[in-house]
């Protein structure tokens, strides 16, 4: 008897093993990086917290709206426009000192697409390196950044340096349908990416902590009017040699990742908001489709959505 029980019992348990490989089949491991260490790290925080408690404002208002597409439907425009719009700006207007925790602001969007996050996550993180270069006393600046995108360029997620052709990349059956259908929240997502590269140019060209604190204050004053009367007039999203030409001559790589960074952004809202993918793992799908072939730094040597010199772009 003992032995049939002991039997039995290794069979569920074999059942259980089994089911819970096949479950585990569909999740993706959290293989997030440290960022990279230096001196100049958490620089932009301590000497102009200002400017990076907007930053951290930016880092909510992404997540907030990923999730909020994802359960309602990507349809209910009071939910988006209304109700999530509200909820990031009083986040904003609370001057976050720290960088909040996506994850647990967006948990469903972070189960249906980590990898996509992760993308985002590891150029957020070049973003905030370049900040604080630029903040910091760091004597060498052009080798800190060549450190840097070094270090971003060993990672699995890092975005191709080469420039994209983002009108293409504006030309899917879904595209444009967040801005169409969410134009406020669009054009604070435009917003932010205004204020993400406009500040490069004024803290490249200042000498000194107080240079800078006076050079990106015009700039902030700019990105809170967005926030309070949104650009909604804006066709297409800023890109960085247009708002810090300097900035994007002297760093071509960076500005060229920066932008298709922002591209991105704009590809999965609209997959979020988009009638055309009803289904979450359509959703994915694409999401996936879109990261693997046009804008992981891996996919290079096919991508075809890479402009070539010859090229005009925009």
């Amino acid at each position: 008897m003992w032995r049939s029980s002991i039997r039995v019992g290794a069979i569920a348990a074999l059942a259980m093993v089994a089911l819970s490989l096949v479950s585990c089949s569909q999740f993706e491991p959290r293989d997030k990086r440290f960022y990279y260490r230096a001196l100049w790290n958490f620089a932009l925080r301590e000497d102009l917290a200002e400017l990076d408690s907007e930053f951290n404002g930016v880092d909510f208002g992404h997540s907030n709206l990923y999730e909020n597409l994802l359960l309602t439907g990507g349809k209910d425009v009071p939910a988006i426009e209304d109700r999530a719009r509200t909820e990031t700006l009083a986040f904003i207007a609370t001057k976050p000192r720290l960088n909040p925790n996506e994850e647990a602001i967006a948990p469903t969007y972070m189960k249906l697409a980590w990898r996509a996050q992760n993308v985002f996550d590891e150029a957020h993180a070049l973003h905030r390196a370049t900040y604080d270069i630029m903040a910091s006393n760091e004597p060498d600046k052009d080798r800190a950044i060549r450190n840097v995108v070094a270090y971003y360029r060993e990672s699995a997620y890092a975005l191709t340096a080469k420039r994209l052709d983002h009108r293409r990349l504006d030309q899917f059956p879904y595209s444009k349908t967040f801005r169409q259908r969410f134009p406020l929240f669009n054009a604070t997502i435009w917003s932010y990416h205004y204020l993400q590269v406009a500040v490069y140019d004024p803290l490249q060209a200042a000498r000194d902590l107080n240079a800078k604190t006076q050079a990106v204050r015009p700039i902030l004053a700019t990105y809170r009017r967005y926030l309070d009367q949104p650009p909604v007039e804006w066709t297409f999203m800023p890109l960085t040699a247009e708002l810090s030409p300097l900035f994007a001559a002297r760093y071509p790589e960076i500005a060229n990742i920066f932008d298709n960074l922002h591209m991105l952004h704009d590809n999965i809202s609209d997959i979020l908001a988009s009638d055309l993918l009803p289904a979450w793992e359509a959703k994915r799908a694409e999401i996936y489709r879109l990261v693997d072939h046009y804008y992981l730094a891996s996919a290079d040597a096919t991508n075809p959505m890479i402009v070539q010199e010859r090229e005009h772009h925009h």
